[in-house]
């Protein structure tokens, strides 16, 4: 089988796909074809070594959407379409760009029968994910609240925009020029330029009741909340930064993950199934583009995920 693996760490330059075996089921787990996956910043932080590394090759991506082709436990029967969120996992080399992935059901979300997922709903996967955690979790949004979104043309900013406006809330978002048409077509109140020239007077408003920093440094955006609001920072290396701001401004920050979670994965199964949630792709890359995904992650212009389409792959 292919697989988009490397063998140190460094730049996108280091990232190849291989022929290499098809894994072993093990008794648990269950085997799927995978049909897409996308490249998100946590896949840049293992491939720098920011994150330890326990064995090489390291395979590289932590969700993909797929069909289920052999099974090892009663859980999941094959034929079922999944969505899949790995772990950390330093002591192992798996990664979800690949043709095949033995993977156990917790970490599978299952789409309705009758449903066969498309490419792109594999951007509200690892994003939508995350983004549910950051409002239920974190923020835990309340109907008639109001929030802002910062860092919202990603994956996470614009899940989130859309599952606070589910829940009966206001969003308002910041953004980059490229993604601002999708996040008020998606339900934002209000969308900014993150380079606009008001973005001072946001930020020290104290306008809203929660606040979700998908992207950019936390503790200047701390200021838009109330005090006694309520904020989620999904990168976690920059929220210890963030405390002194949190603590003058009376605002209970958080960081959050997301994690893995079957019965999450399959809320937000259904809900891409029932058209709740829509994806938004910003580029689609077969998986020998996955190096240059790789590297115009974060280079700006961002509106909605880099998805790797499991169906462009050469045979090799």
């Amino acid at each position: 089988m292919w697989a988009v693996q490397y063998h140190r760490c460094g730049g996108p330059e280091v990232l190849r796909v291989e022929d290499v075996p098809a894994p072993r089921l093990r008794e648990g787990q269950v085997l799927v074809r995978t049909l897409a996956s996308a490249v998100s910043r946590i896949d840049v932080m293992y491939r720098r070594g920011r994150l330890p590394h326990g064995l090489f090759p390291k395979q590289t991506g932590f969700d993909a959407v797929g069909q289920v082709v052999d099974s090892r436990t009663e859980a999941i029967v094959p034929g079922t379409w999944v969505a899949v969120v790995l772990g950390l996992e330093p002591l192992r080399s798996r990664g979800t760009t690949v043709e095949l992935l033995a993977v156990e059901p917790s970490r599978c979300g299952l789409f309705p029968h009758g449903y066969t997922p498309r490419v792109e709903d594999c951007a509200l996967v690892l994003g939508g994910l995350t983004a549910l955690r950051a409002l239920r979790d974190g923020v835990r949004i309340r109907p008639g609240e109001r929030m802002l979104v910062v860092g919202a043309g990603g994956p996470v900013g614009l899940a989130a925009i859309q599952m606070a406006r589910a829940c009966g809330a206001g969003v308002d978002a910041v953004a980059g020029r490229a993604a601002l048409h999708s996040c008020l077509t998606l339900g934002a109140a209000e969308a900014w330029d993150h380079r606009g020239t008001e973005m001072s007077e946001l930020r020290a408003s104290q306008r809203y009741d929660a606040l979700v920093v998908a992207a950019g440094k936390p503790s200047e955006w701390l200021p838009a909340v109330r005090r006694g609001g309520r904020a989620a920072i999904t990168d976690g290396g920059a929220w210890p930064g963030s405390i002194p701001t949190a603590l003058r401004t009376g605002v209970r920050s958080v960081p959050v993950a997301a994690g893995h979670g079957s019965e999450e994965l399959t809320w937000l199964a259904r809900r891409i199934a029932r058209g709740d949630l829509v994806p938004v792709v910003g580029r689609r890359y077969g998986p020998d583009g996955v190096a240059r995904a790789h590297a115009e992650l974060g280079a700006g212009g961002t509106c909605g995920a880099r998805i790797i389409d499991h169906r462009q792959t050469r045979i090799l």
